[in-house]
């Protein structure tokens, strides 16, 4: 069976055996009131439930029970035979029957709380920005966060809009055992983008691997390019390359970004 505290609305279930202790008389073990769990009592949980939709009524029927006032006034609450009920079910009521009203101080403490809430999100952005400024959707998102907090974002990349325009690769007009690599780069990207890692492999005839080099942007690159910057948008990069020659069966060679 089951019954409710009239003073906070827990439901408990009951047996009889504890009914029969100390007359009936319980201790809610969620707000610790006595009160007699027969008056409240109820066959079914969904009977319990019914009963707590008019809790308005109930309580008033329950000041007005003056003959169990007196039966609870009359108790201990150190009395030893007395059940303490374990909460089955914590109903939420209207605030108009809320024990405790609701004070600045816990108005301060929920909105500190949200802040708190607020300000590691922001830590949480701030600190991966970089992954998510990677994500396209996620970009102008990015831009205007950073815009109000002074951050830097790393430049966007997307390697399959830049194009080789044109290589060459020979023999070394001056140096022995070198060849002399010609390159044209130009990003077709609507932004600036890194400048990529250069990546070249030689093969024999067969497309057996006999050499492969990579190149960071610091050495194909002229000292007077601002790498930090980027690659600006539909502006041709010139690279010049100057490589160990891989030998006669090197036949085929390949250009890469990294």
């Amino acid at each position: 069976m089951y019954t409710f505290c009239p003073e906070c609305g827990t439901v408990f279930q009951v047996r009889a055996d504890h009914l029969n202790v100390a007359g009936g008389l319980v201790r809610c073990g969620e707000c610790r009131h006595i009160f007699s769990a027969v008056d409240y009592l109820h066959e079914e949980l969904a009977g319990a439930r019914e009963a707590l939709a008019g809790y308005g009524a109930v309580r008033d029927a329950v000041a007005a029970d003056a003959g169990q006032d007196e039966v609870d006034s009359g108790r201990s609450s150190d009395d030893p035979d007395l059940v303490v009920a374990r909460p089955l079910v914590r109903p939420v009521f209207a605030s108009d029957w809320s024990g405790k009203p609701v004070s600045w101080r816990d108005v301060i403490s929920g909105a500190g709380i949200g802040l708190l809430i607020l300000l590691l999100g922001v830590q949480w952005v701030y600190f991966n920005r970089a992954a998510l400024s990677a994500d396209a959707n996620w970009r102008p998102t990015m831009d205007r966060f950073c815009s109000i907090l002074h951050c830097d974002l790393p430049l966007r990349t997307d390697l399959a809009r830049i194009e080789l325009l044109n290589r060459d690769v020979r023999k070394h007009p001056r140096e022995k055992a070198a060849l002399l690599i010609n390159a044209t780069l130009v990003n077709h990207a609507g932004f600036a983008q890194p400048y990529p890692v250069l990546t070249i492999s030689f093969s024999t005839l067969t497309g057996t691997p006999l050499a492969v080099r990579h190149f960071k942007p610091a050495e194909y690159l002229g000292q007077g390019v601002d790498i930090e910057s980027g690659m600006v948008p539909d502006t041709p990069v010139h690279v010049v390359l100057e490589i160990e020659d891989p030998g006669e069966d090197a036949v085929s060679y390949e250009f890469n970004f990294l």
